[in-house]
């Protein structure tokens, strides 16, 4: 039998940790549980050995709701032997880091029967799926040194074609229709792509659900692509969401692309915004005064914006207002308060924004240029806002299920 006791409980914002201890029970043991050998108590060939009145100690850490074993220890006679590290003669004699420590406990524990008669029909489940699960056949031995690469954007994208054009890239495209599947073939027959570097991930999983999953059994991603600004200038849905479950199937190395994303916005006047976001004037329609009815159910940010044939007067410069992390979640906020100067006086009506999209440290692109497809967006504040050239207005900026929203009110001297 097992006796399951908690030793210790970590709490932090997004990492919790507990030390757990199995107590192996003073039962018979049909079947070994190895670990990788410890270089006090050697065992060729076998690993370590559990054995009744052992106490396994396991580090327990739950990231983005994957639970990851940290360390694995036995305790045997008030003596602790440390399972995920072992012995390498090669390296002079220095203990190294066992590479899959969860898929060595599992392993191990899956071998563990306790009792006198062991059943006669039993499952065993493969260490890889107790730990992380979500497992497709897995790839052929002679593509084991391939780059996995996941292009989960929407629509027709050519991301995964030019993956599979570097070689060494087993690239899968979220593509689904037929025709733009068809497409993506002949260009890759028509520059020498191999076929099985290019498939369709949707044509190996049920649903559109399924997308984010490993590639096989015993492979991670070495990077996923995630599609993270709609055309309209708005981020989309559930991208924190696809980001937090992206990571857990990267391997170790793995990437995200883009790995940061990052809000810039300005200070406008903008007549013409006023009037396509809510009904101005109280003059009466047919003997009713409507527009405040209407009013309520205007829509705070105004998209499909193109920000350079805008009609406006600009009050201040562009500033930073906001940055999402897609490969470090600890480094994500949900509200920022944001100080800008307006460099003119008039009336704030609206603060349009943009992306600088960065792909890693050092290219990026920006959704405000003129050779983009994509469009702008702008928050349009409900009273407008006058201002003096040189006043300091704060911008309240929060971020709710995907959403931007931006609330501004001059700061007084006072207060600065």
């Amino acid at each position: 039998m097992f006796q399951l006791a908690t030793r210790r409980l970590l709490s932090q914002t997004e990492l919790g940790s507990v030390s757990l201890a199995l107590l192996i029970g003073s039962g018979s043991v049909e079947g070994a549980a190895t670990f990788p050998g410890d270089h006090q108590h050697p065992l060729p060939g076998r690993g370590f050995v559990l054995k009744p009145g052992d106490k396994l100690v396991v580090e327990v850490s739950c990231r983005d709701a994957y639970l990851r074993l940290c360390s694995v220890a036995v305790l045997r006679d008030d003596h602790e032997i440390r399972l995920d590290k072992r012995h390498d003669s090669k390296i002079s004699g220095n203990p190294v880091s066992v590479p899959n420590p969860e898929a060595e406990l599992c392993s191990a524990l899956a071998c563990l029967q306790t009792g006198q008669d062991p059943p006669k029909d039993f499952c065993m489940l493969e260490c890889a799926e107790m730990a992380l699960g979500q497992a497709d056949p897995a790839p052929p031995t002679d593509s084991s040194d391939l780059l996995y690469v996941l292009d989960v954007s929407e629509g027709f994208s050519l991301l995964s074609f030019i993956a599979a054009s570097h070689g060494h890239v087993k690239a899968y495209s979220s593509v689904e229709k037929k025709k733009q599947q068809e497409v993506l073939k002949r260009l890759a027959h028509s520059n020498n792509i191999p076929e099985k570097h290019l498939e369709f991930w949707l044509n190996n999983v049920d649903d559109e659900h399924g997308m984010l999953k490993r590639p096989s059994r015993e492979k991670l991603w070495t990077a996923i692509i995630l599609d993270c600004v709609e055309t309209c200038g708005l981020i989309r849905q559930k991208l924190m969401e696809k980001a937090s479950l992206a990571r857990c199937l990267l391997e170790e190395g793995g990437h995200i692309f883009p790995q940061r994303i990052k809000v810039y916005g300005m200070l406008v006047e903008s007549d013409m915004l006023l009037l396509e976001s809510a009904v101005q004037g109280q003059e009466p329609t047919l003997g009713f005064n409507i527009a405040p009815f209407i009013n309520q159910f205007t829509v705070p940010v105004h998209v499909f914006l193109d920000f350079s044939t805008l009609e406006c007067r600009h009050l201040s410069e562009s500033v930073e207002l906001f940055v999402l992390d897609l490969m470090d979640s600890n480094a994500n906020y949900s509200n920022r308060e944001v100080k800008v100067q307006a460099t003119s006086s008039g009336r704030i009506t609206a603060i349009p924004f943009w992306y600088q999209i960065h792909l890693d440290q050092e290219i990026s692109i920006s959704t405000l240029s003129q050779n983009s497809h994509w469009k702008q967006a702008a928050a349009v504040l409900q009273q407008p806002l006058q201002v003096q050239a040189g006043d300091w207005v704060l911008l309240a900026v929060k971020l709710h299920k995907s959403t931007i929203s931006i609330s501004a009110h001059v700061v007084n001297e006072q207060t600065q």
